[in-house]
């Protein structure tokens, strides 16, 4: 079986279509994440239609560049996940980016939103899956404060220091399409054991200008089998094992 941990669904135009083409290679899960405010009642909404996708909710770090509102509507986003945190398997995305953001002013905003849906995420006991892009280092330096069943880290390419700290305390690692060309989520594959090892594709996110699908993870597969030199049915048992044990609820 293969799960997709980390995709957009609810920025597809035809939904129907991505999730036949990822049932014929074998995926048969998708956890589909949250971004914005707007997005978390649509996320909702699609997972109630497809028994193969399960909802994560939380705003995106880079929210507070795209909504100049969202200060005033995280009592909103926290009353959405707390009503529906039974159906929700994850707290995410969330986190940090010091990258794609580069207005330093919106650093304190964004720290604090991640702070909120941290503390969410401890309240209801359940995974966060985290963006760092740019951010490792700050937002490494604040997990420990908070009791958390399993923490996820989704596309990880900075450096190669925090991806050691990150392994020495047990975190997981997602891995993306972009395998196929970048050095740096290579190097993640190669430093990471498989025992903490799961898939995702970002959909519909671009890879060398195509559009990213959760169907393409059957390749991500292939790619880790080859560089870790296991064999691939093999990893794609244990890659089914990892996730059910960082996402137990969409089991």
């Amino acid at each position: 079986m293969l799960i997709d941990i980390h995709c957009h669904s609810n920025l597809y135009l035809v939904l129907e279509e991505i999730i036949k083409e990822a049932k014929n290679v074998g995926v048969e899960k998708i956890i589909s994440v949250g971004m914005s405010f707007t997005s978390l009642e649509r996320i909702l909404e699609i997972s109630d239609k497809y028994d193969i996708i399960y909802p994560a909710l939380g705003i995106h770090p880079e929210e507070v560049k795209m909504n100049e509102n969202i200060k005033n509507q995280l009592d909103l986003v926290m009353g959405i996940i707390k009503r529906n945190y039974k159906k929700i398997c994850a707290i995410g995305e969330i986190g940090l980016d010091h990258h794609f953001v580069k207005d330093k002013e919106l650093y304190p905003l964004q720290k604090d939103i991640f702070e909120i849906m941290l503390e969410l995420a401890q309240e209801l006991n359940l995974p966060v899956n985290l963006h760092t892009k740019g951010a490792e280092k700050v937002v490494f330096d604040m997990l420990p404060s908070y009791n958390i069943p399993n923490i996820n880290i989704h596309w990880y390419s900075g450096p190669e220091q925090f991806l050691n700290s990150a392994i020495d305390r047990g975190y997981y690692f997602s891995i993306t399409p972009a395998i196929s060309y970048s050095p740096a989520v290579k190097k993640t594959v190669l430093n990471v054991d498989v025992e903490h090892l799961l898939l995702e594709s970002d959909g519909p996110v671009k890879y060398s200008g195509k559009i990213g699908t959760p169907a393409m993870i059957r390749d991500v597969l292939n790619t880790i089998s080859k560089l870790k030199k296991i064999d691939s049915k093999d990893l794609e048992k244990q890659i089914e094992n990892n996730t059910k044990t960082i996402f137990p609820k969409i089991f």
